[in-house]
């Protein structure tokens, strides 16, 4: 690391944070009321549009999961600041183009779109994972996991004054304008440290192969895939599913935004806190404690039957979600060297984003076929039944290979 990037990253840190914080607010204009949107556009019933809202969000998915690993090797060699811009900026070009859809296919089309500009979150956890020492990198990613949260908290919150005054349409275009105020702030006030990119000019600079080649990548990458399943499975179908729980007359719009709040907000809170029972507990350990957690506030969601008790169990499952997350973050540095960040979470991305992403669609599937309540059941025996098996996977293979060695150095409590 340079001069420049001890001496500025936090700074750097700083705007990248505001810069998410930004993007992910303004995103979560929409995503409570998507359903409801849907709903508006072709009359259809809840549990259809639950299931419409589901596959927009496995097609956005899908083009995550093939532009990350691009978009990646795209800001190893040519910087992580200009990938944060172009998300920025696509993300604010689709929210706006979703406030002038007419049609259910035109949102599945435009989600498309959404995630083939994605890569924000990679884009962010790459430029703080090259500038950061390695001391405070878990707080580091622990604080840019919460303030990521914090904007996917607050986001639905702001979303209400906004729906309730002009409704769902001007409310997806007013976050798209919105949204461009982040790509501003990622121009000005970013200083990206340039010995951490790869040069043109090596005889073997870092590439997607060099990464794909390390055996543990694939381990962590499987186990990614199969931890970040389960959670987004419940999230197309909440607001639906509150709908179900309310009596009469009650307001849905303020319900749905307080809840998805409570989620984020949640989630937000153990993210930033994640980092030091991480440096307490270990990286290993605290995947396993939050694989759990998350599984044992999930099932009884099925079975509830008031708000109340639905909202304090998904705040509580929030919690341990947070903490999943920033552990399975913390965890990816580790495998490579500084110049490969962007590749190795672009492979990041484009697995979470397949799994996260196509868990809705599956959700919203089953909903529309079995109905809401399997679907909190199903999400926490698979969480259960695929996480749990490739935890072990990932033990195996971190045991017989050299790199468990840097795991050791940035986990002070590994299990292998």
């Amino acid at each position: 690391m340079t001069l420049e990037g001890t001496l500025g990253w936090r700074r750097n840190n700083a705007a990248t944070m505001l810069t998410s914080f930004l993007l992910t607010a303004t995103f979560s204009f929409t995503y409570p009321f998507l359903p409801l949107y849907i709903q508006q556009i072709d009359g259809s019933t809840g549990q259809d549009a639950a299931m419409w809202a589901g596959i927009s969000a496995g097609v956005q998915g899908l083009g995550a999961f093939i532009a990350g690993p691009l978009w990646g090797m795209a800001g190893d060699r040519w910087g992580r600041k200009p990938m944060l811009v172009r998300a920025c900026l696509g993300g604010a070009t689709g929210l706006l183009l979703l406030g002038l859809a007419t049609s259910t296919w035109q949102i599945v089309a435009i989600r498309g779109f959404i995630g083939l500009m994605a890569g924000s979150a990679a884009a962010a956890m790459a430029l703080v994972s090259a500038g950061t020492p390695d001391a405070q990198l878990p707080r580091a990613l622990g604080r840019l996991q919460g303030t990521m949260l914090a904007g996917l908290a607050l986001g639905p919150v702001i979303a209400i004054a906004f729906v309730s005054a002009v409704g769902y349409r001007s409310t997806f275009i007013i976050a798209g304008v919105l949204m461009f105020s982040g790509s501003i702030v990622a121009m000005l006030a970013i200083r990206e440290p340039r010995d951490t990119l790869a040069s043109s000019r090596a005889a073997k600079p870092p590439s997607l192969r060099s990464v794909l080649r390390v055996p543990l990548t694939w381990a962590a990458l499987g186990l990614v895939l199969s931890l970040s399943f389960a959670g987004p499975m419940i999230l197309p179908i909440l607001s639906p599913y509150v709908a179900t729980l309310l009596p009469e007359g009650a307001n849905l719009n303020l319900t749905v935004g307080l809840l998805f709040f409570g989620f984020s907000a949640a989630s937000a809170f153990a993210a930033v806190y994640a980092g030091r029972a991480i440096q307490a507990f270990g990286i290993q350990r605290m995947l396993l404690i939050s694989t759990v957690g998350v599984a044992v506030f999930l099932l009884p969601m099925g079975l509830v039957s008031a708000v109340g008790a639905l909202a304090v169990l998904v705040v509580l499952m929030s919690l341990f979600q947070g903490t999943l997350q920033t552990a399975s973050v913390a965890l990816l540095p580790t495998l490579v060297s500084a110049t490969a960040l962007s590749s190795m979470f672009g492979l990041y991305q484009s697995v979470q984003a397949l799994s996260s992403q196509m868990g809705p669609a599956l959700g919203g599937v089953i909903a529309a076929h079995i109905g809401f309540r399997a679907v909190f059941i199903l999400a926490a025996l698979a969480l259960l039944l695929l996480g749990l098996p490739m935890f072990w996977v990932f033990r195996r293979v971190a045991a017989r290979t050299q790199i468990a060695d840097d795991i050791a150095e940035h986990d002070p409590h590994p299990l292998v």
